[in-house]
């Protein structure tokens, strides 16, 4: 095995690479060490973690043991996952996993290495493919894990190795390492698949490993494929967009409603943002205007507008700025807007600002977003402002993005962005002593 390592690792695309060695002190992780200290040595560090599930702690001793020996960095944490578990709702192994990834990460950052370097053999990647298969999965779920994703680096699998190969590097090479028991509990889904379910199939039928294998292999290749055929139609619906500094995507799936489960594609593309229900992107295109789509986490929101849809982040950007005097509101970084109460004298009059009778207006004043239940005045009538939302098709994404100037009754004085609405009861007359002035920003983005 090690002169597969080597034939592999020792090129021009390697060579000068720095990895994190996940070790946990079972069989898989150490003898990775082994084998990336003997090609590595100088390019490595370790990461080792205790979930306090138990109170045994010979795996974490051992790994201290090994580094100690070989001189190697080694990072260490404790994690508090039962707490992690509670407060997430998540299974032991779920909780876990995203514990120990979490961390890697920041290592990997703040050491600017290269990989983050896992014992996942062909084993693990078989008994994947059964709980997706068991779950209910897409070609996606049911191709297994992959061999290089991203910073992860899984050796094993890209060289093909099995669980049975590593046990027997480790026999003949006189290596010790520290047998997990929670291998044996059942009631975990990953070891009922590993400790029952493929054991049986291999008994009834000998051939199980090489066809899974074949399988997989295909699964792979073929997810590729769509995946990128996916990727490709997406890119041409999608447009990264930018309003109050606030980044948005608007999906254009008008476009490819013509191919045959596009809902289907779209979904594909969003997961990632944490939409993992395909129920709800079912003929998108049928459901009514405003329909709204959160992620799992509620970390993302979709709102459908017409012929599109625009994601965005789920956040309340309520803005409420006071305004008593002359002063100048910086909205964004790349906008302001400049305030000006003066007299009504001499006072020259110029098509860049907007001009309110100051006699008639109730301070303090204030820029707001959209609330429910604003109104204001055009030809001595009072009219709600969601009713010319509704007139001009603006949706919900729209209105709470479009800014307002209102007094202290929440009655609209004028627009700021976006749209142009303007409180016909303050215009400016030959009898106003004071006047209010601002620029504006209609075209704000």
């Amino acid at each position: 095995m090690l002169k597969k390592f080597k034939n592999y690792f020792l090129n021009n695309k390697w060579i000068n690479k720095k990895f994190i060695i996940a070790v946990s002190g079972g069989l898989d992780s150490i003898i990775l060490l082994n084998i990336f200290i003997k090609i590595f040595k100088r390019n490595i560090i370790v990461c080792n973690c205790n979930f306090n599930l138990s109170k045994d702690r010979k795996h974490n001793i051992l790994v201290f043991n090994i580094c100690y020996k070989n001189n190697l960095k080694l990072y260490f944490k404790d994690f508090n996952t039962l707490k992690y578990i509670k407060n997430k709702k998540y299974s032991i192994q779920m909780g876990a996993r995203e514990l120990r990834y979490k961390w890697f990460y920041k290592i990997l950052k703040k050491n600017k290495y290269d990989y983050i370097v896992t014992g996942h053999h062909i084993n693990d990647d078989i008994e994947t493919f059964f709980i997706n298969l068991l779950k209910g999965n897409s070609l996606f779920g049911l191709k297994g894990i992959k061999s290089i994703n991203n910073k992860i680096l899984r050796p094993y699998l890209i060289l093909k190795i099995n669980k049975e190969y590593i046990y027997k590097y480790a026999i003949k090479n006189n290596i010790r390492w520290i047998e997990d028991k929670s291998n044996i509990k059942n009631y975990y889904f990953r070891n009922n698949i590993r400790n029952n379910l493929i054991p049986y199939i291999k008994n009834v039928y000998n051939k199980y490993y090489n066809n899974i294998y074949n399988t997989l292999y295909k699964l792979k290749i073929e997810s590729n494929i769509l995946n990128n055929y996916i990727k490709y139609i997406y890119k041409n619906i999608l447009k990264t967009k930018y309003i109050l500094n606030i980044k948005y995507i608007c999906i254009y799936f008008y476009k490819i409603l013509k191919i045959k489960n596009y809902d289907y594609i779209i979904y594909r593309n969003l997961i990632k943002y944490g939409f993992c229900n395909f129920n709800y992107f079912i003929n998108i295109n049928n459901k009514r205007k405003g329909y709204i789509i959160y992620s799992n986490s509620n970390k993302y929101k979709i709102i459908k507008d017409n012929k599109k849809l625009i994601l965005f982040k789920n956040k309340k950007n309520k803005i409420n700025f006071l305004i008593k005097k002359s002063t100048i509101i910086n909205i964004n970084k790349n906008n302001k807007i400049i305030f000006k109460f003066v007299k009504n004298k001499n006072i020259i009059f110029n098509n860049k600002y907007i001009y309110l009778n100051l006699d008639l207006i109730i301070l303090p004043i204030y820029i707001k977003n959209w609330r429910k239940g604003y109104k204001y005045s055009y030809k001595n009538k009072i009219i709600k402002i969601n009713k010319i939302f509704k007139k001009l098709k603006i949706s919900r994404f729209y209105k709470d993005k479009i800014l307002f100037l209102v007094d202290s009754n929440n009655i609209i004085l004028s627009s700021l962005n976006m749209i142009y609405i303007y409180n016909n009861n303050y215009i400016v007359n030959n009898n106003t002593k004071n006047i209010l002035y601002y620029n504006f920003l209609f075209n704000l983005k």
